[in-house]
């Protein structure tokens, strides 16, 4: 089975957080993951590097940054 990721993340606060492509085939995403996340990022970058991979989004529950 696929390694899991999970992190906790936010759109920036920025014009260009998502941007469609001018044919309107796909859009690009970018989320700001703080710190105590950073591994997880980089075990995104070594599990998934051009691969495809299901993304979930969820609001946070767990009161993290409250």
């Amino acid at each position: 089975m696929p390694e899991e990721i999970r992190l906790i993340g936010s759109l920036p606060p920025i014009q260009s957080a998502i941007s469609l492509d001018g044919m309107g085939d796909g859009a690009r995403i970018k989320i700001d993951v703080p710190r105590e996340f950073v591994q997880e990022v980089l075990k995104l970058q070594q599990l998934y590097s051009g691969a495809t991979f299901e993304i979930i989004i969820r609001p946070d529950t767990t009161g993290y940054g409250k």
